[in-house]
């Protein structure tokens, strides 16, 4: 009867011992559970603030040392090109200071337990890294090693690799966490990758776009050029006609002056106000010695403006001028005509102005030849072309607007034009 009662109590705390030990192994477990999840959270949200692959690199390396308790973390890439294994981040004895590696290695794909692992796709436990012969030493002999690849849609990476110096230290749970910050880390290189092709595209497509744009304006400078080049030396072949050779060493004189500047001009989208002023002065000279100075011409620079640093598209305003002096002061009679052209500042804005004394757009328009009509409006879509395209490059945000004018009895008094641009030093 003892033995009974002996048996059934053995039995009992047996029993009891391996209720115990379950207990004690879920515990455990969800112990680990929670401290895997928690870990996996805490990588997750320290590389949600991570934008370039340097970033996300060497955080998870600093933070499998700090929240894993490894002594020795080395991420690397696969260089495609060269077949090779490239150490980009380190935390532990091989990262003396910030971003930093010390004496980085580089290990041939297939080559060492990294190689390895970079060629298959699986990741490894290794125990004791003295019984595998592909373990190569970097900075220190370690004996338990974990390598996981970062892998984004079967195509390998980079590597993770973990070391420490006591056997048999890396367990599953390690496993499981590297695995989820590998995919954290494929995803993170990827999108940075991707952003950044889409970056060097728009880029080179935006360079592409802005060399059309220049060479379109080019164009439209050659265009616009040779229109009052032509008139110019129609100007000198009159005067030597009518037996006026003084006029027309004069005009030939300020007309290669004025070509001179032109070229110089040619060099750069970007001429100085000085230099600019001083091709507008030729061009209304020339212009005043063609018509036998039938007009007065003022040029205001207001003294706050430096004509030295201050940059402009050159020959912006001969067109405008150019359709003032032929269209506004050459029919008109009587009265002697002005030309007043205007430069101040508006702010963070350079304003221009063309004012004239002339006949005013409507009657200007009634006492031209179809020809000339169209000459002006292939002149002035030229203009507004040039206008358009130079905002588009520099975002000099050119702005032009025009204005009739008239007396006190609400007669044409000539018209007004105002460019304004934002100021480029």
């Amino acid at each position: 009867m003892i033995i009974y009662y002996l048996i059934i109590a053995i039995l009992l705390a047996t029993t009891l011992f391996l209720v115990w030990r379950l207990y004690q192994q879920r515990k455990s477990s969800q112990s680990d559970d929670l401290e895997i999840e928690r870990t996996i959270n805490y990588f997750a949200t320290s590389l949600f603030g991570k934008n370039t692959i340097e970033e996300i690199l060497w955080d998870v390396t600093k933070n499998c040392i700090s929240h894993l308790n490894f002594e020795d973390c080395v991420i690397y890439l696969v260089d495609e090109e060269r077949k090779i294994l490239v150490q980009k981040a380190a935390y532990g004895p091989k990262n003396p200071k910030d971003y930093e590696i010390f004496e980085p290695i580089e290990i041939p794909l297939g080559k060492g337990i990294v190689g390895s692992v970079a060629v298959s796709g699986i990741p490894e436990i290794i125990a004791n890294t003295t019984t595998d012969p592909r373990y190569i030493v970097d900075d220190d002999l370690r004996y338990s090693e974990i390598t996981v690849p970062i892998i984004y849609q079967g195509k390998v990476l980079g590597i993770i690799d973990a070391e420490h110096h006591e056997a048999n230290f890396f367990q599953s749970k390690h496993l499981f966490i590297l695995n989820t910050i590998a995919s954290l880390c494929a995803n993170k290189i990827m999108r940075y990758q991707v952003e950044e092709a889409y970056r060097a595209t728009t880029i080179r497509l935006h360079e592409n776009n802005r060399k059309i744009a220049e060479n379109r304006l080019s164009v439209l400078r050659l265009q616009m050029n040779p229109h009052f080049v032509f008139n110019s030396l129609n100007s000198i072949g009159n005067f030597i006609l009518k037996n006026e050779p003084m006029k027309a060493s004069t005009y030939l004189t300020k007309f290669s002056k004025l070509v001179r500047l032109i070229f110089d001009s040619a060099q750069s989208e970007w001429v100085s106000l000085e230099q600019e002023i001083k091709s507008l002065e030729l061009y209304i000279e020339l212009e005043q010695l063609r018509f036998n100075n039938k007009f007065d011409v003022i040029i205001h620079v207001s003294d706050d403006i430096n004509r030295g640093t201050l940059m402009v598209p050159p020959l912006l305003l001969q067109p405008f001028v150019e359709n003032a002096i032929w269209h506004g002061l050459m029919p008109k009679e009587g009265e002697r005509g002005e030309l007043y052209l205007h430069y101040w500042l508006n702010k963070d804005r350079l304003c221009m102005s063309i004012e004239d004394n002339g006949i005013g757009r409507a009657a200007a328009i009634q006492s031209r030849s179809g020809r000339i009509s169209t000459l002006q409006k292939h002149g002035l879509k030229l203009t507004d072309e040039r206008i358009q395209i130079i905002n588009e490059i520099y975002h000099a945000h050119v702005h032009a607007e025009i204005k009739d004018l008239s007396d006190d009895l609400g007669q044409p008094a000539g018209t007004r034009v105002i460019l304004s641009m934002a100021i480029k030093q």
